[in-house]
């Protein structure tokens, strides 16, 4: 059984790896990715490459209903091959939450507790339909 809800919706997120303390710093670019579902607990996506099991990912997560964006900290704990030339999947545990209005602040401000978060006591999370 799940601890936390899934929302099974695409969301528009971007990430980078973090490096670790005194081996450099991480790159200055974000790359695109959707989110193909979301809860308090990770996300999962796909990816073109593997990004390497136990890394930790800057996240920050575009919800539609949100004024801010979700800045997190995950960690990856699972990556599925891919199948037939598709992508690799991956699956992450959120280690960090917090939410920023201002992008350039990178997950160090306004922490906030993940329940709430996805319990819409801070932001309706609600599906996202494309058109």
């Amino acid at each position: 059984r799940r601890k936390y809800i899934r929302i099974e919706t695409p969301f528009m997120a971007r990430f980078r790896v973090k490096q670790f303390e005194g081996v450099g710093t991480p790159l200055p670019f974000w790359d695109p990715v959707t989110i193909m579902n979301i809860s308090a607990g990770g996300t999962y996506f796909y990816y073109k490459m593997s990004l390497g099991l136990d890394s930790l990912l800057y996240l920050k997560i575009y919800v539609p209903t949100c004024p801010s964006v979700i800045n997190c900290v995950g960690k990856i704990t699972r990556i599925d091959e891919p199948k037939d030339n598709t992508m690799f999947r991956i699956a992450t545990e959120f280690k960090e939450i917090g939410i920023t209005t201002d992008e350039s602040t990178d997950n160090k401000d306004d922490r906030i507790d993940k329940d709430l978060m996805f319990n819409n006591e801070i932001y309706p999370i609600t599906p996202y339909k494309a058109n």
